[in-house]
């Protein structure tokens, strides 16, 4: 019998440079990290939290998907939900100052994002501006 032997070239490793979690903190002091959902994370956590629930808005982007992207909780690791309780579990560690905290980060990612978007349109716009003047 032949003997085959198969060399497999390795695949080039990609290395993240961004960190995997972000920390907070919150107004007790504990020190909240957050994982970013991936499309596959979020169609699970609607499967967690059942259809009905799934179609309120204001429940699934206020409450479920950030808890669901608690991965710690200063020591206390958290893994992706798969059930309504385990939501609530996360939701009830994570109390008022920890969802503010939350509510907060993403209040500022969004202010940052929003300056630098008006900063950009107001570059291109004199940027325009300049050209046709030119014409």
């Amino acid at each position: 019998m032949a003997k085959i032997t198969v060399n497999e070239a390795a695949a080039p490793v990609h290395v993240d440079q961004k960190p995997r979690f972000e920390t907070i903190q919150d107004s007790k002091g504990r020190t909240i990290q957050l994982r970013k959902l991936g499309p596959l994370e979020q169609g699970r956590v609607v499967m967690a939290v059942g259809g009905d629930t799934a179609g309120n808005q204001t429940y699934m982007s206020g409450f479920a998907l950030p808890a669901a992207m608690v991965v710690y909780i200063d020591d206390t690791g958290f893994g992706l939900p798969q059930s309504q309780k385990q939501i609530d579990a996360v939701l009830s560690e994570l109390g008022e100052e920890g969802m503010n905290a939350i509510n907060e980060h993403f209040l500022k990612k969004y202010e940052t994002a929003k300056a630098e978007a008006d900063a950009k349109a107001l570059q291109e716009g004199l940027g325009a501006e300049q050209a046709a003047a030119k014409n």
